[in-house]
């Protein structure tokens, strides 16, 4: 039914167009940066050949002529590119894939558009099977401009194989990451343990996270009920009591604890995984993220046995006692351009390139969540143990906002963390620093919260 379904609305498209055009030419931008994730471009190649299948089942001479591009370089590089392509008014691009942060800006800007309408006419198409909070992701102002493409979730991973070096057994393991979760232990107790490791000689340092800039560090603020954003007046905030404890945490983690080298930030990525992640890893706890899985399994040829053996995840830990932990979750999804001639098409295909089955091997391949339920229960993403695992971290976990000031707000909070961890700025330094540049950019797009 779903099929005829998908055949009467490629008939309702094919309607609209001149018939005299035999290819239609779209271009799609896709990203990674890891490696795994190359299945954000083969599934939407995959859903131009079904597409085109289904074209030519309904009589159609019209054929979908999609190139796909993947970026394997990095975050910023990519979105800079996206950027000077926008602003160039010259380059052809109808969809473009990016994480749900960078919608606030660029619906803001008018480079990408709404597809509610669309959405609605494809919604019996696979749209409403997939989980209700990702569709939050992808709105600003109200409106939706993206299609889910993954979630994930970003665990504290743990060297188990470090840990029972220094006398855990994998129960006692298990526990710690379990009163992690629940508020027991705190991110004191992490340090605590980090540099218990450290002393007995079995690791050179205790935690490591992010080495750029990224979301990562939000956790960190969370674990401090730092507020970040007010819904009411979709203004982000900046509060200060709470943040000035983050803040602490961060110049404290390298300049009094000694468990986070001052120079971590600007290392290599390649650096930081082998540093915890690699056979001869000597760092016990990272800040990562699910995907990082599948980077080690490429990267150092682990098995599923190996990653079991060799890693243990909880939530990010509270810094106050009896408070549960938390995550966040990044959602990467695909958007349609202002420039697209063909933007009902755009959504069609990249609904079709959410299909259960494409998504489900993207997800394990590349260590992500699934976003629909019937992925769920495909035979290829029930089976992995670790994916089963971690999902449980969902329920605790968040999105940052989009806000189109977003970006600005994180750098100037960055470049604080930056100067915090390498002795640079101490913490009451930071928080006049980070003030006075919000407000002198961001003016009255954020509430300072004294």
């Amino acid at each position: 039914m779903k099929k005829l379904s998908v055949l009467l609305v490629v008939l309702m498209i094919v309607s609209t167009m001149m018939f005299s055009v035999k290819t239609i030419k779209m271009v799609a931008w896709t990203v990674g940066p890891d490696d795994p994730s190359i299945n954000r471009k083969v599934n939407l190649e995959k859903a131009a050949e079904r597409l085109n299948k289904m074209l030519e089942t309904a009589g159609s001479d019209i054929r979908i002529d999609l190139e796909v591009s993947f970026d394997s370089t990095d975050w910023g590089s990519y979105k800079q590119r996206a950027l000077i392509a926008f602003q160039s008014g010259k380059q052809q691009i109808d969809i473009i894939t990016s994480g749900h942060d960078d919608i606030g800006m660029w619906a803001a800007a008018k480079y990408i558009i709404p597809i509610d309408s669309y959405v609605q006419k494809f919604w019996d198409l696979g749209l409403y099977d997939i989980i209700p909070s990702l569709w939050e992701s992808t709105k600003f102002k109200g409106k939706i401009y993206g299609i889910p493409q993954d979630t994930e979730a970003r665990p504290l991973y743990a060297r188990r194989d470090k840990l029972r070096e220094m006398g855990y057994t994998d129960a006692q393991i298990d526990d710690m990451m379990n009163k992690f979760n629940t508020g027991e232990y705190t991110l004191y107790d992490l340090v605590r343990i980090a540099q218990e490791g450290i002393e007995m000689g079995v690791v050179k340092w205790g935690l490591w996270h992010r080495p750029s800039k990224g979301i990562d560090y939000f956790q960190i603020f969370t674990s401090f009920g730092a507020q970040i954003y007010d819904q009411a007046t979709n203004k982000l905030v900046f509060d200060e009591v709470n943040m000035r404890k983050a803040f602490q945490f961060f110049y404290d983690i390298s300049n009094k604890y000694k468990i986070t080298p001052k120079t971590l930030i600007g290392t290599p990525w390649n650096s930081v995984h082998s540093s915890f992640a690699g056979p001869e890893g000597n760092v016990l706890f990272h800040m990562g993220g699910t995907w990082n899985v599948a980077e080690w399994k490429k990267m150092f040829g682990y098995t599923n046995e190996d990653i079991k053996e060799k890693f243990a995840f909880s939530l990010t830990p509270s810094a106050y006692k009896g408070k549960p932990g938390n995550t966040l979750s990044h959602p990467v999804v695909y958007m349609v351009t202002s420039r697209s001639k063909y933007p009902e098409l755009a959504t069609l295909l990249i609904t079709l390139a959410s299909a259960a089955d494409l998504n489900a091997k993207h997800a394990i391949d590349s260590g992500h969540l699934a976003i629909r339920f019937e992925e769920m229960s495909n035979q290829y993403y029930a089976k992995d143990e670790f994916t089963k695992k971690v999902t449980a971290l969902l329920p605790y976990t968040s999105f940052i906002p989009n806000n189109d000031r977003f970006d600005e707000y994180n750098k100037a909070i960055f470049d604080a963390i930056t100067a915090l961890e390498a002795g640079r700025f101490t913490p009451d330094q930071a928080i006049r620093f980070v003030e006075m540049t919000l407000k002198s950019r961001l003016k009255d797009d954020v509430i300072i919260k004294k």
